[in-house]
C-alpha cells in the first residue's frame, strides 16, 4: 500500500494542474495540486541548512477562548500583502458565530498558515517553515502556549482531519530527506496524550500512504484511499482491524446522518459516459447506486463550456447540491443547484465580484451551506501545498431559501476538516 515517487516536469505539472482544475472539480483539483506541489518540493536542492532545521512553532494565539458555539466555524484568511517594513503580514484563522453580525475573531497568527482543523477544545495547525517544511501545532483555544507535535522527520504534513467531538487527529506525512521512508504516510496523534507521538496507520501490507482519507463520523475509524483508487476502512485505534471497501476514483464525503460513504467513479466507457456515484454501508459494506447528474458540455459554436462539478450528498433521500460553472472565454461564473429525484433549481448564486465558487459542504446541523468564493480574476497566493486564491471568502447559504446569512473572510471553514 505504498508508492514510488516519478519525477514530473514543470510543464507537465502545471498542464495536469490546469487539467484537474477545469475537468475534474475543485476538490480532486487540491488533491492532484498538492501532490504535485510536494513532488517539486521533494525535486528541489536541499542543503545542510536545510535538513539541520528542525520544525518549531510558528503560531500565536491572539485570542484565549472558548470555541465558537456549536453552530459557527472558523475560517484561514492568509494574506499575501506586506507590511511597513516590507514583510509579508501574517496569517489568520478567525472564530465566528451564526448569530454574530461581525466578520469574526482573529483565534491564531501565524507567518504562513497551510491549513487547520478544528478540535472541541483546540485547534491543529499546519504552518510553513522558511525552507517549506511543515510545523504541526496543537493551539489550545481556553489558554496556554501551543505545543509542537513531533512530526517522524523534516518533511511535508498534508491532509489534516480532526475526529469529531474525539481528540484524535490525522495527517499524511511526507519526508524532505528523500529516503523514500514515508511518502503520504498516513499517521495519527492523540492529542490528549503528546507523550505518545504520532503513529503511522497500518493496512493489510504495512504503512498506508494515503492519496485521500477521511475519520468516520463519531467514531476513530477512518476510511483511506491509496493511490491505485484501492480504498479501506480501518481502526485507528487498533493495529489490525482492516476491511476493503474496493475500489473507486474518488471520496465525496460522509451522507449526514447517515453510516454511509459516498463515493464517484469514472463512466464505464472512459471519456463518453459521465461519472458514476455510490454510496458504501460501512456497517453491511452494500454498494447502493446514486442518480446523480455530473456533465460537462460545450457549445462548439459559441465556445462556452458548462460542467458541473462532484455533488455533495446532503440527506439519505437522495438530495444532493452541485456547483455548475460556466466558461465563457475564459471567465467563468457559477452557481449552486439543489436537486433531489423530482428536478434541480438555483440555490445560490454569488455576487458578480466573487463569481468564482471553489468548494463547499453543509453545516453539522444540515441547515447550511459554506461555499468558498473568490474573485472571477485573481491572483494565487503561491503556497507549495494547498496554493489558492487570494482574497477568499466564505459564504454561509440556508439551505431552504438560499439566503446568505453572512460572509466572513477566508476559506477551509472548520464544517469542512
Amino acid at each position: 500500500m505504498s508508492t514510488k515517487r516519478r519525477p514530473v516536469s514543470a510543464k507537465r505539472a502545471a498542464a495536469i494542474a490546469s487539467a484537474a482544475e477545469f475537468l475534474a472539480g475543485r476538490r480532486f483539483a487540491r488533491r492532484l495540486y498538492g501532490t504535485i506541489a510536494i513532488l517539486a518540493l521533494l525535486a528541489g536542492a536541499l542543503t545542510a541548512a536545510n535538513l539541520s532545521k528542525l520544525p518549531h512553532p510558528n503560531t500565536s494565539v491572539l485570542a484565549n477562548s472558548s470555541a465558537p458555539a456549536e453552530s459557527g466555524l472558523y475560517t484561514l484568511q492568509r494574506d499575501t500583502g506586506k507590511d511597513n517594513t516590507g514583510r509579508k503580514k501574517p496569517d489568520t484563522i478567525l472564530g465566528t458565530s451564526l448569530t454574530a453580525s461581525d466578520q469574526g475573531t482573529v483565534i491564531v497568527s501565524a507567518p504562513r498558515i497551510q491549513e487547520y482543523a478544528a478540535l472541541p477544545s483546540a485547534l491543529a495547525v499546519v504552518t510553513l517553515n522558511d525552507d517549506n517544511t511543515s510545523s504541526l501545532e496543537i493551539v489550545p483555544l481556553t489558554g496556554g502556549p501551543p505545543t509542537l507535535v513531533p512530526l517522524p522527520g523534516l518533511g511535508t504534513v498534508a491532509n489534516l482531519h480532526a475526529a469529531g467531538s474525539k481528540h484524535l487527529i490525522g495527517f499524511t506525512f511526507t519526508a524532505s530527506s528523500g529516503t523514500g521512508q514515508y511518502w503520504k504516510s498516513l499517521f495519527v496523534y492523540d492529542v490528549d496524550n503528546p507523550s505518545s507521538g504520532p503513529r503511522a496507520i497500518q493496512g493489510i501490507n504495512g504503512p498506508v500512504s494515503a492519496a485521500d482519507w477521511r475519520f468516520v463520523p463519531g467514531g476513530a475509524t477512518l476510511v483511506a484511499q491509496t493511490d491505485d483508487q484501492s480504498m479501506f476502512i480501518i481502526d485507528a485505534l487498533e493495529t489490525g482491524k482492516v476491511s476493503p471497501l474496493g475500489a473507486h476514483a474518488g471520496i465525496l464525503g460522509f451522507v449526514p446522518g447517515t453510516d454511509e460513504l459516498a463515493v464517484a467513479d469514472a463512466g464505464l466507457k472512459k471519456g463518453i459516459d459521465p461519472p458514476r456515484y455510490s454510496t458504501i454501508n460501512l456497517t453491511t459494506g452494500t454498494l447502493t447506486t446514486l442518480t446523480l447528474t455530473d456533465t460537462f458540455a460545450r457549445d462548439a459554436a459559441t465556445g462556452v463550456g458548462t460542467y458541473a462539478s462532484q455533488p455533495v450528498v446532503l440527506d439519505a433521500s437522495g438530495l444532493y447540491a452541485q456547483v455548475v460553472r460556466k466558461y465563457d472565454a475564459g471567465n467563468e461564473a457559477s452557481v449552486i443547484n439543489l436537486a433531489d429525484k423530482n428536478g434541480s433549481r438555483v440555490l445560490y448564486q454569488p455576487a458578480a465580484e466573487w463569481s468564482r465558487i471553489l468548494d463547499m459542504c453543509v453545516s453539522p446541523s444540515r441547515d447550511y451551506l459554506a461555499v468558498e468564493t473568490a474573485a472571477p480574476k485573481y491572483v494565487g497566493d503561491q503556497y507549495p501545498v494547498l496554493p489558492e486564491p487570494s482574497p477568499m471568502r466564505t459564504d454561509l447559504v440556508d439551505l431552504k431559501s438560499g439566503t446568505v446569512l453572512k460572509s466572513v473572510p477566508g476559506f477551509l471553514p472548520s464544517w469542512c476538516r
